[in-house]
């Protein structure tokens, strides 16, 4: 079994709900060895999407075609996931009361919304790194302030000459709560916010279906937030790589609203757009919707998005690291020359004497985890 084997045995079982006549197919190309399923386990872990993978075998009634040993796996990866999840639960609402008790409005992003809003099949299905907060813009350093009263701290110190460009605080920890807490005064990096207003969110959000009293984006704004976090913020489009839970959860989203005609009618970034809602059904399998099948938006980056799962790992790597360097050390740099929030990004943080010495071990991460 390849990687792009493994990636796409993994999609295929994820939609497994919206296509169960193809459980024969899934059960027929599992792994065989068990070099291969250690590669799955990879595979999902890196995706961040075992729990879902057991759960679309549980719903589907195929758990014995899993190794015992993995299957054990897999269940207390699950159960782990939602005691965590219900802790993660608990934490919003204290968040969202503190914030509420000092008038602060506060809308749930990502992820976290998600389960708030009851939206996958069990609270421990969805991997969750953080709490996203949105915060009104000129309230993100108040409600920050808050948070640290109440014990939070930060392990970055917050840079005042960055707030221009600044998308959230520091993310916030407290030793006895499961998730860091990020305070956003933007939903997204200086370079997309004029496409994706905090007013906007807020004038269109809705009240949460399951766990009531939460502010949560709706479906619509919620595709554009997760093309935008996928594919631009996340540099998907970039390099090639998707992650399967940011195309899972375009998937689920689909099944709410019409992703297709969102974000159209968004009619930012069409083409990025497109390639990712042919990337999506390609992936999973689905049909593509006429209006995606005749036009050619999108259709070299799929190619790419091929060549790259089929990159071995040490041409992975170095596929990684340029595309690293490149947006960093050449785009980035040319950008200050017209962006004026690219400018407050790169001067507050060259004159931040600690930022250097942050700068190198982050890099040093990157390029040991793409190692």
């Amino acid at each position: 079994m390849t990687r792009r084997h493994t990636y796409y045995l993994i999609a295929r079982t994820l939609a497994l709900d919206l296509h169960p006549d193809r459980a024969g197919e899934i059960v027929k190309n599992l792994p065989q060895k068990e070099t291969h399923w250690q590669l799955l386990v990879k595979t999902g872990s890196d995706n961040m999407v075992l729990p879902s993978f057991f759960l679309a075998f549980e719903r589907q009634n195929l758990l014995e075609h899993l190794p015992s040993d993995l299957h054990q796996y897999l269940k207390q990866v699950l159960e782990l996931n939602r005691e965590r999840n219900l802790n993660v639960i608990r934490q919003a609402g204290e968040v969202r009361d503190l914030l509420k008790a000092a008038h602060i409005p506060c809308l749930f992003m990502k992820g976290t919304g998600n389960i708030l809003d009851g939206f996958y099949t069990e609270p421990g299905e969805r991997m969750v790194y953080d709490l996203d907060v949105l915060v009104p813009e000129d309230k993100m350093v108040a409600a920050a302030q808050l948070m640290e009263a109440e014990g939070y701290h930060t392990q970055k110190k917050f840079n005042p000459r960055a707030l221009e460009s600044t998308m959230h605080y520091p993310i916030l920890l407290r030793e006895d709560q499961v998730a860091g807490v990020e305070i956003h005064r933007m939903p997204v990096q200086y370079l997309y916010r004029k496409s994706f207003q905090p007013q906007t969110i807020f004038k269109n959000a809705v009240e949460s279906r399951s766990e009531k009293g939460f502010l949560l984006m709706n479906y619509d704004d919620r595709v554009i937030h997760n093309f935008l976090h996928a594919q631009l913020m996340h540099s998907g489009h970039y390099n090639g790589r998707v992650s399967l839970r940011d195309l899972y959860d375009l998937l689920l989203l689909s099944r709410k609203t019409d992703a297709v005609d969102t974000l159209n009618r968004f009619g930012h970034y069409r083409s990025k757009s497109t390639a990712y809602l042919k990337l999506m059904h390609k992936v999973f399998g689905q049909e593509l919707p006429a209006e995606l099948e005749q036009t050619r938006r999108g259709n070299f980056f799929l190619r790419r998005h091929e060549r790259v799962m089929r990159m071995n790992d040490r041409q992975l790597k170095w596929h990684m690291i340029t595309i690293m360097i490149l947006q960093k050390y050449v785009v980035l740099p040319a950008r200050v020359l017209w962006n004026r929030q690219a400018r407050n990004y790169v001067f507050s943080r060259l004159l931040d004497p600690a930022w250097y010495g942050r700068h190198l071990k982050a890099m040093g991460r990157i390029i040991k985890r793409n190692s």
